[in-house]
């Protein structure tokens, strides 16, 4: 099971202006658990502050953001 309070924290270590992807995240934490990331990254309560506007598919593309992509894009 993946804790999601690992994935939040690593989210927490983006820093402003750069992106990573949901495949990254799951390399550190050891799993191939890229949808379950995703998922988590997708619940996240304390977006903005916890950042998971910086997260995008492993080919560059933006994906779901609870405020809308056009938002995301923005951030």
């Amino acid at each position: 099971m993946i804790d999601s309070a690992e994935v939040y924290k690593l989210l927490c270590q983006i820093p402003k202006g750069r992106v990573t992807t949901y495949k990254e995240i799951a390399n550190q934490i050891r799993t191939k658990g890229y949808q379950a990331i995703g998922k988590i990254v997708g619940a996240n309560p304390n977006a903005p502050k916890v950042p998971c506007h910086r997260v995008v598919k492993s080919n560059g593309s933006i994906s779901g953001y609870a405020f809308g992509i056009e938002k995301k894009s923005l951030c």
